[in-house]
């Protein structure tokens, strides 16, 4: 989930966008960034609490001017003036997020242990629509291993669906545990 900070910070980038009317090429710099924060090493550099936040400030600058607009590269040195610089990655997620719904798109996030054919995507898909306010969904498929089995289904933020292998072990763990230690005060 995206945290209070990060959603303001976008809400307000977002608001910029709109006053400007460059939605869609800030939205466009935002995947930009995202690539590049994903960067162990550029990360590094800019939590540094070794280097001085005029040093981060003037690299923005050299690196980012004529390649972002003026307000992501403000909003970038605000993040290092304030100290929370880590929040950038989800800063940009939400940001996605508020340019897809001003679009009417949601994304519809399909995680499942095994690849899936597009006969069992179409099916969720015209289940998810029912639960989503869009008519346009995004589908993004994700073959994630770690859930053993089942599928996991996220429309926009939000979790919808849960019935992976993993998850219901998981809720057995704890159901165990508590039957466990139930009246023995732990």
């Amino acid at each position: 989930m995206i945290d209070t900070v990060a959603k303001r910070y976008a809400t307000a980038l977002f608001q910029i966008a709109l006053e400007q009317q460059l939605v869609e090429q800030i939205d466009n710099e935002a995947e930009d960034l995202a690539v590049i924060c994903s960067d162990r090493e550029v990360m590094t550099f800019f939590t540094s609490p070794r280097i001085p936040a005029l040093a981060k400030k003037q690299a923005v600058d050299r690196l980012f001017t004529g390649r972002f607009d003026r307000s992501v590269i403000n909003l970038v040195k605000l993040l290092i003036d304030k100290n929370r610089i880590n929040a950038l990655p989800s800063i940009m997620r939400y940001f996605d997020l508020l340019t897809d719904s001003h679009r009417g798109v949601e994304v519809a996030s399909i995680f499942s242990a095994v690849p899936l054919d597009d006969g069992q995507v179409a099916a969720m898909v015209t289940e998810l629509k029912r639960f989503s306010d869009y008519d346009n969904l995004e589908v993004r498929t994700v073959v994630d291993g770690g859930l053993l089995g089942g599928v996991k289904i996220r429309l926009g933020e939000n979790l919808v669906i849960d019935g992976t292998v993993a998850t219901r072990l998981k809720e057995m763990q704890e159901r165990l545990y508590r039957y466990r230690h139930k009246g023995t005060g732990a």
